[in-house]
């Protein structure tokens, strides 16, 4: 009897990565962990080379794909920059980058670009010493914009990754209370930004953020007023109210129906707010998957009460108000059209169980934007990229991965051969094309090819998921190579996800001081890995027959208990290490508790053995008197 600990699995599906630049964030199905234990142990190594000539072939596959360095900056290279900067307290540096971008920045028909896409990727990561610096940078400039929004926006974020996504009643009062405290932060810095500068639309825009954590609010209403009375053309604005007119925020579909109506309704004919329309059908999908999840059930059910509940939902009229929405593709700019059109799919592709009504959407977008869904195209080489990308992810989601690659290389031929407003905007369509033909790869466990896609994405410039290479060359079991690429990743974007990798690394190559380093690191972090990264850290104690110290871990990091933070395959994976290691300490009782614990969220056959002889020796004593 000993403790377990977990697979790599598919471990793009631990991982919630937020690109930089991306309009959508690929958002993970849940982790499939696979249990693995000592002393009874069944190890799975996943297939892969050992060819001395690994480099050579990498070397050549990525030359047949023909790969130019970028010639351009891209915006997220400008924001790694600004992070560096505000890290070294190099606020002279951060406040010129950031000051030219802004300067730059225009509102155009669903967005202001590029200053969304720049903050979005400094705060991709936050380096430790990151709110200690804000504070020093507001202190030094307390009367300009942008050190205050910065700070608003790091408050912003950190308050949400304190507390979690989940509903207030699946959240504990203290983290709750924490998001309070944060988004208070947030506001006052937020309005202090305002009152600097009334000009930068995305202030406004993060206000409503702030305030949206509330819920439906008097201050909120009043926000939203005051936001599209001095930018009645930005778009944003218009959504994150839509958004927060949910059920879920304390809204109703009534409420929704008739903001859109105000706004889109109202609008000229090919008016960009006429995709309300569209994003409206978009959330009363969400809320219908929100609804049937809440009242549990299998699959099927859920699909059915989905249905049921759209049947409702969707007013006599909609349907077509979106497919006219749709065809904005032919009567505005395409470019920026397939972006806000591929993260309002995208969203829909994501409800998972409603593929009956994304799916429709993304064949009427297809039509709409003359583009094919086929897996095979009668026309090839015609599709609009954007829909290439949305056919490719839908299979990506059923699990269909070689389907996936096939379509995400369409993508990227289209891409070729697409028009595009700039060279940064073309190099950074290919590089997420790249990145997402790198995890497609990956999924299949083909590893080479997952190092090679990630090094073209860097090649073009987009670097933040470059902690795909080093995982490949993990999985590849070039271990040095490993660690070279994560220590790489790690000193050029701050990725805390390739602390994790280069962890298990040093673990699987003897280094294993130098694995309780990163692996710490990672699971202080609290990021997807963080849990994995806390487990493997108690397996290298308990393979020392160090208790105590793998016992301090478990109880140091308490989301490994919370099924609302962590998969509860790991739950139950981190309940029965506990019992095992509060067994071994002679703690028998606390060992029965946890054990018992653990299966109520698994079924680890060795936890039923433990929790059985546990219950006999606690009974031992009675029986002898």
């Amino acid at each position: 009897m000993a403790p377990y600990r977990e697979t790599k699995g598919d471990w793009i599906a631990q991982s919630t990565v937020a690109r930089a630049i991306s309009v959508r964030v690929f958002v993970p199905l849940a982790a499939a962990v696979s249990l693995l234990f000592l002393g009874e142990a069944v190890f799975v190594f996943l297939h892969g080379t050992r060819s001395d000539g690994l480099t050579s072939q990498i070397e050549a596959q990525l030359d047949e794909l023909g790969v130019k360095p970028s010639t351009v900056e891209l915006t997220s290279q400008k924001a790694l920059r600004v992070r560096h900067a505000i890290a070294a307290g190099d606020f002279a540096t951060a406040s010129q980058i950031s000051a030219d971008v802004y300067a730059q920045s225009r509102i155009q028909a669903w967005r202001f670009d590029p200053f969304e896409s720049f903050v979005a990727a400094i705060f991709v990561a936050t380096p430790p010493e990151f709110a200690s610096r804000l504070d020093e940078w507001v202190a030094k400039d307390a009367t300009s914009a942008l050190p205050l929004l910065f700070r608003a926006q790091y408050s912003y974020n950190i308050g949400w990754d304190k507390r979690g996504h989940n509903f207030s009643n699946e959240t504990s009062p203290e983290r709750v209370a924490v998001f309070a405290e944060d988004m208070k932060k947030a506001l006052a810095d937020v309005n202090a930004a305002i009152h600097a500068d009334a000009d930068n639309p995305y202030s406004l825009y993060l206000k409503l953020r702030i305030l949206q954590g509330s819920g439906l609010s008097q201050a909120f209403a009043a926000a939203f007023a005051d936001g599209v009375a001095k930018f009645p053309a930005y778009y944003p604005l218009y959504e994150i109210t839509l958004s927060t007119l949910q059920p879920r925020w304390g809204g109703s579909i009534p409420a929704m129906y008739a903001f859109v109506e105000k706004y889109a309704g109202h609008a000229p004919q090919f008016a960009p707010l006429k995709l309300l329309y569209l994003s409206l059908y978009r959330h009363l999908l969400s809320t219908a998957s929100v609804e049937c999840n809440a009242s549990g059930g299998d699959r099927d059910q859920t699909t059915r009460c989905v249905v049921a509940y759209m049947q409702q939902a969707i007013a006599p009229g909609l349907e077509q108000h979106a497919l006219d929405a749709l065809q904005l593709y032919d009567h505005t700019d395409k470019y920026e059209f397939g972006l806000m059109a591929k993260d309002i799919i995208s969203d829909m592709l994501a409800t998972t169980d409603a593929d009956t009504y994304s799916g429709a959407i993304l064949q009427l977008a297809a039509t709409s934007m003359h583009s094919d869904t086929q897996l095979k195209e009668r026309n090839p080489s015609h599709n609009d990229y954007i829909v290439d990308e949305l056919v490719a992810e839908s299979w990506q989601y059923k699990g269909f991965y070689a389907n996936a690659m096939a379509k995400y290389k369409e993508a990227l031929a289209d891409a070729g051969q697409a028009m595009f407003p700039t060279e940064e905007d073309k190099n950074n369509a290919l590089a997420l094309i790249y990145e997402r033909l790198s995890e497609a790869a990956a999924q299949q466990h083909q590893y080479l090819d997952e190092i090679v896609y990630e090094k073209a994405a860097v090649l073009l410039g987009l670097k933040w998921d470059e902690h795909y290479i080093c995982h490949g060359y993990y999985e590849l079991k070039h271990y040095d190579k490993a660690v070279q690429a994560c220590t790489d990743a790690i000193q050029s974007t701050d990725n805390s996800f390739a602390w994790y990798w280069r962890g298990e690394a040093y673990d699987q190559s003897g280094r294993e001081g130098q694995a309780l380093v990163d692996l710490t690191k990672s699971a202080d972090s609290d990021d997807g890995f963080s849990p994995s990264a806390a487990i493997a850290a108690t397996m290298i104690y308990f393979n020392r027959n160090d208790n105590q110290n793998a016992l301090d871990i478990l109880n140091k990091y308490t989301f490994l208990y919370d099924p609302n933070r962590t998969d509860k395959s790991l739950v139950a994976v981190a309940y029965n290490n506990r019992c095992y290691a509060y067994m071994q300490l002679g703690d028998l009782k606390k060992a029965l508790d946890d054990c018992t614990q653990s299966l109520k969220y698994g079924s680890i056959p060795d936890a039923f053995r433990k929790q059985q002889e546990l219950v006999k020796r606690l009974a031992a004593p009675e029986k002898r008197s």
